[in-house]
């Protein structure tokens, strides 16, 4: 048919969807002009298409419009349902990138603004749907909702490896089981099973955290060889929020960085896992260590990447909003400060009871871990989030138990002689709420007795006390002063550099020297021996970006180098020759190698 208009037998509905002047005539959108020969039907397209459904979506930073096209043709018959973004309706590529070739539109003038002004017309008579792209607490109704998949009247619906994630609206008093047995059995060492349940306790109040203004800034991360079964305990984990197994886990290093922080932000008051940091290749070994960084500063910082539209405004920041366990075969190689962002737990092969792992695997499998996670956002939803004047309490109460909890740990560790950076009692004052919670809702429960509950409290403050003290120690190790001088010894004593006694009066000093040494001090010639140690990482492929000048500083404010003339270098002579050098104590600089 062309641009003529003929007369067409009128397809007979019980309701007109389209606006005035629009009618689907056998299987076609058409436009009804009126003469006074009676009415006249211009073919506008050879189907009907019409907006079957108006989706408003909400990623918890925006509203966006998308509809879902469907319709018939000619034929009559059903046209396979598109989903389009609102503003793709008024372009129409949506009809030739989506639908049949044989569909198509009349060559008539502004054939296409009819269309779209027809399609607009049926919203009034389309389903309304209202779907969330994110996970965790939100106030909806004046009440607070627990939004995951399958839980409850909302629509969430998560993309790709993400779908894993759902709760099923149920629980028994069996759903307790494995709770139980993490708690009082040992069957997967506690000093595995309970800060990991402290983690996945605390997720669903990370967004009353965050409102109180200490919200969690770590990253659990479990260490181990191949075969000690962290991927599997991550997934075991994972579960108490969906179903997940070693290989599928929600994402892992061989993803990019931005579909991490994409994940990382939709997956609100849950934990996740970012699975097998094992780095080969140099370029593997980069790629995966940047990755780490995105991570390590995403969750350590609760920060993202400020991005701009395409108007040139500032895009609404997206971090992370839930918590995570990364799973790696070594700790990773991300400097001082990225390592303090990490609380890491070392497993090794054999350490896990097989035959049960397997058995705990299955019952995660069939979502029994979920019926205890639905029951206890259930329990914080009644019993601490039922009325606003609770949520108020609530909110007061948390604050204040973080700060006395904070307070309690600093103590601890300065009793215990654990030389701690500032980040470690945050660390554990946020483990330490989500173990709490985890406590009193089992004793609520009537599933745990009050002196098993006073016992698995004991426990779990001593094995934190031990991971503290262990995590302590290496982010003094990676402290730019300490990886200066174990690398610097390192050089010396494999012989790709040198020092030379400070009596030996030497006139012509040997290739690769770097100063002199006696008893009492290393006289290091600074700025070559800065160059060579960047260089020796570099060689072995890691970094060290601290300037002279800075590290300069660090090791005087640490008491690593005899400053006492105000500066750090001083000019000294050395039998016929004057040489400017740093006064690295050598006892010190030893003990820190572990010589």
């Amino acid at each position: 048919m062309n641009e003529k208009t003929r007369q067409l037998t009128r397809e007979q509905t019980e309701e007109n969807i389209y606006p005035s002047p629009y009618e689907a005539v056998d299987g076609c959108l058409c436009k009804v002009s009126y003469t006074r020969h009676g009415e006249s039907y211009t073919r506008l397209c050879n189907f009907a298409p019409r907006i079957m459904s108006v989706l408003t979506i909400d990623n918890g930073t925006e509203q966006t419009c998308k509809y879902l096209i469907g319709g018939t043709d000619e034929n009559g018959r059903e046209l396979p349902p598109v989903e389009i973004a609102a503003t793709e309706l008024e372009k129409m590529d949506w009809l030739h990138n989506s639908l049949d070739a044989c569909l198509d539109l009349e060559i008539i003038p502004q054939v296409e603004k009819h269309v779209r002004h027809a399609m607009k017309g049926t919203a009034r008579f389309a389903e309304k749907k209202f779907i969330y792209t994110r996970t965790g607490w939100k106030k909806i109704g004046g009440k607070w909702e627990y939004l995951m998949p399958g839980n409850g009247d909302f629509d969430v619906q998560l993309q790709g490896k993400q779908r894993g994630y759902f709760l099923e609206p149920i629980a028994e008093d069996t759903d307790f089981e494995e709770i139980i047995g993490f708690l009082c059995l040992d069957l997967i060492p506690r000093e595995i099973a309970l800060p990991c349940l402290a983690l996945v306790f605390l997720s669903p109040l990370n967004e009353f955290l965050r409102q109180t203004g200490h919200e969690p800034k770590f990253i659990l991360t479990l260490l181990g060889r191949t075969g000690s079964m962290k991927s599997t305990v991550a997934a075991l984990m994972t579960s108490f929020f969906g179903s997940f197994s070693a290989t599928d886990l929600p994402m892992s290093f061989r993803d990019t960085a931005n579909s991490i922080a994409h994940s990382a932000y939709s997956l609100k008051d849950v934990l996740t896992c970012v699975d097998d940091y094992h780095p080969t290749g140099k370029r593997e070994s980069e790629n995966m260590k940047a990755i780490m960084q995105t991570v390590a500063r995403g969750y350590g910082d609760r920060a993202a990447r400020n991005r701009l539209t395409p108007d040139i405004t500032l895009r609404e920041a997206r971090p992370p909003q839930g918590n995570v366990i990364v799973t790696a075969e070594f700790a990773p190689d991300i400097g001082e400060s990225g390592t303090a962002r990490l609380f890491c737990i070392e497993m090794k092969p054999g350490q896990i009871d097989l035959p049960y792992l397997t058995e705990l695997q299955e019952r995660a499998s069939k979502g029994k871990l979920t019926h205890t996670m639905y029951a206890y956002t259930e329990w914080l939803r009644e019993t601490r989030l039922s009325s606003d004047e609770q949520s108020e309490a609530f909110l007061e109460a948390l604050g204040e138990e973080y700060k006395n909890t904070r307070a309690y740990w600093r103590e601890k560790l300065r009793e215990n002689g654990v030389k701690f950076h500032d980040r470690i009692p945050d660390t554990l004052a946020c483990l330490a709420l989500g173990f709490s919670h985890l406590l009193s809702f089992l004793l609520h429960s009537g599933v745990l007795a009050q002196n098993e509950a006073e016992k698995a409290k004991a426990n779990y403050e001593a094995i934190m006390l031990a991971h503290a003290a262990h995590q302590s120690e290496a982010v003094e190790q990676d402290r730019p002063t300490h990886i200066f001088i174990r690398k610097f010894i390192a050089m010396v004593e494999c012989g790709q550099a040198c020092v030379v006694p400070a009596c030996s009066g030497s006139v012509t000093l040997p290739s690769g020297c770097l100063g002199y040494e006696d008893d009492e001090y290393y006289y290091l010639f600074f700025e070559a021996t800065h160059k060579a140690v960047k260089k020796f990482c570099e060689d072995q492929g890691e970094g060290f970006a601290i300037t002279s000048k800075a590290l300069a500083k660090a090791l005087s404010d640490e008491g690593l180098i005899n400053s006492g003339t105000g500066k750090n270098t001083r000019s000294m002579r050395f039998g016929s020759k004057t040489k400017r050098v740093l006064l690295l104590y050598k006892g010190k600089a030893e003990k820190i190698a572990g010589i």
